[in-house]
């Protein structure tokens, strides 16, 4: 074809094609000259750079939550435990689109919709790289639906954890307690540095009291992962330290026997040993499930609970404020007696009522007593006895006198949320009323709270320590729970100590002669309100109590709304002589003392002397 080309167009043909070789060359030699001026820049100058960015995108850090120790009863039973349950996490910084993701999940029945909102709420006040609990306790539907989603979730993964479990279910609720996800609140009482956000935290009770010594530390792994964050390797681990078993000093035989005893019953039971201040029962009714709701129960099932007007979740025995009606009576004959006010052969006849100058109404008596003294008076709980014994006290003195019993006070019992109760005078009156009427006190307040109502409060367990006071004719040993702890880093036990108080010293022998025999009566004498519920010759002085929860409703019996009942009361303690143990008992809404709150006591009463019978068999 070149035939067809003049010597001239072929000429300008190969210069084009000549420019466009060399243009080619230089533009190669141009980009390849960038390219190895980048390599050489990437190599030398920001070497190091680039190879710390390489290892932190390949190496991840990992938290491995700590086992938490376990707690036991005085005879190693088992109350809490540590199960292994399946749990869907997530991390957040993993995740792409969180609010959809969550909907998504709610799609598939894993998640509940209500509770979208609290898990955006711990995300945002949680580190980003760290995995949140989204669900505890997968079933098997739950986790095969999530397996055959897992591509389209993103930051989400189902992991096999320790969770808590509490095999006697609602018998120890309010003692120990129950576990829940940590919170902003959480961290500011305890250290971060324990927690790895996958664990839970005691929310209540001795879970949360003991929660410093349960806790273990956090182990560490460091892992080698690609760039999809799969791990290829697992690079060095720091074990993590377990958390320290803590032995109480309850008694399960004797706490399956209060909460028997008060099925279908509102109220407490508290059983104390005086010797040394170790609870060895506590029960408050009704009581819940603390598995359950460790294990996370949803929004509605939690707002149902809190809704329930029986309030499962209060624990009546320390932060229940009731007035102690008639138990206070050894207390106040006590006081009489040492300020002179009666002697033992002192007689006061009882027509049923008792009546004050210039009051238009008389204050009447449960029945007629006919001429008692001081131990007929607690025996049979004569009114009309105290109310006289009140008004020539006066309320300062008596509140005074009272206080030594503790009552009015905490008794700092290591459970948390303890309420102090009420001993009421004229300065109390004062500070807590704001009208200059309401601020006066009248003698007629005097003449109630001599039988312990009017606004006189206390709670199960003040009233037990107060027993235990009496029992040991003026001190008491500071009411406790935890009995030992193991650690778990050596073979050391740390055991409480036993820390006695004196309360009420300097009473004359004699004095505390005729309140033991009082309270004897009660239980072993006809007339006395306990008499006939416990066994003939019983070892055992106690005294019955009943308060009025509504004093102006006429009706009787079963007439009467259960929520108007007056509630029924006793406390006692067991051997006469040498006390073991001092119990209270509260019944909400059920009568009196003898009907209501005997009963229950004569149960436990009746488990402590089998216990203590085995104990004997056995050191024999």
């Amino acid at each position: 074809m070149d035939n067809f080309k003049t010597r001239q167009a072929q000429l300008a043909e190969r210069s084009v094609f000549l420019n466009r070789i060399l243009f080619s060359s230089l533009a190669i030699l141009l980009l390849g000259g960038l390219i190895i001026s980048r390599l050489i820049y990437l190599m030398v100058i920001e070497s190091d750079e680039l190879s710390l960015r390489s290892v932190n995108n390949t190496l991840r850090t990992q938290s491995i939550p700590a086992p938490r120790g376990l707690i036991f009863d005085r005879n190693i039973e088992v109350i809490a435990e540590n199960k292994p349950k399946f749990q869907l996490e997530m991390v957040p910084e993993q995740v792409n689109k969180l609010e959809s993701s969550l909907m998504y999940l709610t799609e598939l029945g894993i998640l509940d919709e209500n509770e979208i909102s609290a898990i955006e709420q711990r995300v945002r006040r949680n580190y980003q790289f760290k995995s949140i609990v989204i669900k505890r306790d997968l079933n098997e539907r739950e986790m095969a639906i999530f397996a055959n989603n897992r591509m389209l979730l993103k930051g989400f993964d189902i992991k096999s954890r320790l969770t808590r479990n509490y095999p006697q279910n609602e018998i120890y609720a309010h003692v120990v307690g129950y576990m829940g996800s940590i919170s902003s609140s959480d961290y500011e009482r305890f250290d971060p540095v324990f927690y790895t956000g996958k664990e839970q935290i005691g929310k209540s009770a001795i879970e949360r009291e003991y929660e410093h010594i349960l806790r273990g530390v956090p182990g560490k792994r460091k892992l080698l992962v690609n760039v999809r964050g799969r791990v290829m390797d697992e690079i060095e681990k720091e074990a993590f330290t377990s958390g320290n078993d803590i032995i109480l000093t309850l008694n399960s035989e004797l706490q399956r026997t209060a909460y028997e005893s008060m099925a279908e019953k509102k109220g407490s039971v508290v059983a104390m040993d005086p010797r040394n201040g170790e609870i060895l029962a506590m029960i408050s009714m009704p009581s819940f499930n603390p598995t359950a709701i460790s294990l996370g129960l949803s929004q509605s099932d939690l707002d149902k609970l809190n809704r329930d007007k029986k309030k499962p979740l209060f624990n009546r025995a320390t932060a229940g404020q009731y007035p102690p009606g008639s138990t206070v009576k050894p207390m106040l004959a006590l006081g009489a007696l040492d300020m002179g006010i009666v002697d033992s052969e002192y007689y006061l006849p009882c027509e049923g009522e008792f009546k004050l100058p210039n009051y238009s109404r008389p204050f009447r008596d449960w029945a007629t007593h006919g001429s008692v003294n001081a131990k007929r008076a607690i025996q049979a709980s004569c009114d009309v006895y105290f109310y006289e014994t009140a008004v020539e006290m006066g309320i300062e003195r008596m509140s005074t006198f009272l206080k030594k019993f503790n009552l009015g006070e905490k008794t700092k019992l290591d459970l948390g949320n303890e309420k102090k109760g009420v001993v009421p005078n004229q300065e109390w009156k004062r500070n807590n009323f704001k009208s200059k009427e309401n601020q006066n006190w009248y003698l007629g307040e005097t003449v109630i709270a001599g039988i312990g109502q009017g606004y006189m409060l206390a709670t199960p367990m003040q009233l037990a320590y107060a027993t235990s006071i009496i029992a040991n004719r003026g001190f008491a040993f500071k009411p406790h729970i935890l009995k030992q702890i193991n650690l778990k880093d050596s073979d050391k036990v740390l055991k409480t100590e036993s820390e006695r108080i004196n309360h009420v010293m300097n009473i004359d022998d004699k004095y505390w002669d005729i309140v033991f025999d009082g309270m004897n009566a009660v239980v072993n004498e006809q007339r006395g309100t306990a008499y006939g519920v416990f066994p003939e010759n019983s070892d055992i002085a106690g005294k019955t109590g009943t308060s009025q929860v509504f004093s102006m409703d006429k009706r009787s019996g079963d007439d009467v709304p259960e929520e108007l009942r007056d509630h029924g009361l006793f406390i006692g303690f067991a051997p006469i002589n040498n006390p073991e143990i001092v119990i209270a008992v509260l019944v909400e809404n059920g009568g009196g003392g003898r009907v209501a709150a005997a009963p229950v006591a004569e149960k436990m009463f009746s488990k402590f002397l089998e216990i203590r019978g085995k104990k004997v068999v056995q050191s024999n």
